[in-house]
């Protein structure tokens, strides 16, 4: 949709901006991809580039983002995205400025924050639900991925949504 090579960079508003222009429903995708700008930052998943998002072409020129791929906490990383917020704002480092800017991806503060928090709980709980049978971790396995799930934007996430 960007018309981009795998070398250039954008940022996220201009993937918004795409979004809005050839995106079906394009407000159901804005919020969808501030959703997952809000869990990268939470697991520290900083390979976040332009080929990570992809979208399927839906009828006449409409677009949909396709489910969210290539997600993978790295724990020894700077917290910083590679893909920028926007060219004003830069990487992604701190909830605050994902907040700032959730009007751009149709999200007014009080549904930003109900995002926010449903992602911060998820990744609160993502011990349990990867020590179940189902998935089979081991508690060894989880601990060396410990710092990319256990941080200041934790912190700071929680403090602003609970005080």
């Amino acid at each position: 949709m960007l018309q981009a090579s795998r070398e250039e960079d954008r940022s996220y508003t201009k993937i918004a901006d795409a979004i809005r222009t050839y995106g079906y429903p394009p407000t159901q995708d804005l919020r969808q991809l501030w959703r997952r700008l809000v869990l990268n930052l939470l697991i520290t998943n900083v390979d976040d580039h332009l080929q990570n998002h992809g979208c399927l072409h839906v009828e006449h020129g409409l677009w949909r983002l396709v489910p969210a791929f290539d997600i993978n906490p790295f724990p020894d990383k700077e917290r910083e995205s590679k893909s920028w917020l926007s060219e004003k704002d830069g990487p992604i480092t701190d909830v605050h400025m994902l907040l700032a800017r959730a009007a751009y991806f149709s999200l007014g503060q009080k549904q930003a924050q109900t995002v926010m928090a449903e992602v911060y709980v998820a990744v609160v709980n993502r011990r349990k639900v990867a020590l179940d049978t189902e998935v089979g971790l081991c508690p060894y396995e989880l601990d060396d991925f410990a710092a990319a799930f256990e941080h200041g934007q934790m912190e700071a996430t929680a403090a602003l949504l609970y005080g």
